[in-house]
């Protein structure tokens, strides 16, 4: 608001129209803009104010919170490398390949194939031996027959022979499925075996990868503390270069070092200036006590 403005609005407060609500909104406006300008101003000119004595307390609390903040971000920086360096180690250690691994995985394979293997041929014998059964019960049957029609005893004979046959050969095939049972059942026991030692691999390298784990637990702890650490210098180190661009702003004319400092920011300030004389004349309107 500039002072034309204000004797306009101040001649209409006199008939009645005072807008009130409209001026404490331009003023709320105007010292948010005020703020945000004494903040920059601070933050530009803090540097140089050592030899102002009024604002002794806020240069040295400055460097001070701003010493911190290095020191606090170049710790994240450092944080940061050691975490990416063990994330990268983690997943290094779970997904590295170990020759024995190498070698137990291929001899699972090869013993899977060979008990696959073996277990079609048990199947073949005990099919084999289903048939003798029921070719054996035929000739049972076949003799009964040639017997009670008088066949030839050569005939019945030959069948008999066939039937002892069969039994050499069921017996056999009797032996051929226990000793592939048994090859199976020792096939099981070193499957698991193997199964048993790739486990304590595996568990080994979580075992290791979970011990990086911890330390990525520790450096992010460190890291969310830090965070807050800089969260507050950066709110102080706000807090006083405002305090810093408000003196400064204020002074400009009435302190030679303020002006000196400020010489390059005039127009700033200047800005600065009528921006409470604006918020001054909108309170003034508005009747804000």
């Amino acid at each position: 608001m500039t002072p034309t403005t204000y004797y306009i609005a101040l001649i209409a407060k006199s008939f009645g129209l005072e807008r009130r609500n409209k001026r404490l909104a331009d003023a709320s406006s105007e010292m948010g803009l005020l703020r945000e300008a004494e903040y920059q101003l601070g933050k530009l000119l803090w540097e140089k104010i050592e030899n102002i004595e009024e604002l002794s307390v806020e240069y040295w609390n400055l460097r001070k919170y701003v010493k911190e903040h290095h020191t606090h971000t170049k710790t994240v920086n450092e944080l940061n490398e050691k975490l990416t360096a063990l994330h990268e180690k983690r997943a290094e250690i779970l997904n590295e390949d170990s020759a024995e691994q190498d070698e137990l995985s291929q001899q699972r394979v090869d013993l899977l194939r060979k008990l696959e293997e073996l277990a079609y041929k048990r199947e073949s014998v005990v099919r084999r031996a289903r048939e003798i059964r029921r070719i054996h019960e035929g000739h049972l049957t076949k003799i009964e027959v040639l017997e009670r029609d008088g066949h030839h005893a050569d005939e019945v004979a030959a069948v008999k022979n066939d039937i002892d046959d069969l039994k050499q050969e069921f017996r056999s095939l009797k032996q051929q499925r226990s000793e592939m049972g048994e090859e199976l059942e020792k096939g099981d026991r070193e499957l698991d075996e193997i199964d048993d030692k790739l486990q304590l691999i595996k568990q080994a390298r979580r075992d290791r990868a979970a011990v990086v784990f911890q330390d990525i637990g520790s450096i992010n702890r460190q890291l969310s503390d830090i965070s807050s650490d800089i969260g507050n210098c950066e709110n102080q180190i706000r807090h006083l270069q405002a305090a810093v661009g408000r003196h400064i702003s204020r002074y400009y004319k009435r302190h030679s070092l303020c002006g000196e400092v400020a010489q390059h920011q005039r127009a700033m300030v200047e800005v600065m200036r009528m921006l409470r004389i604006s918020i001054a004349m909108n309170h003034k309107l508005s009747d804000f006590k």
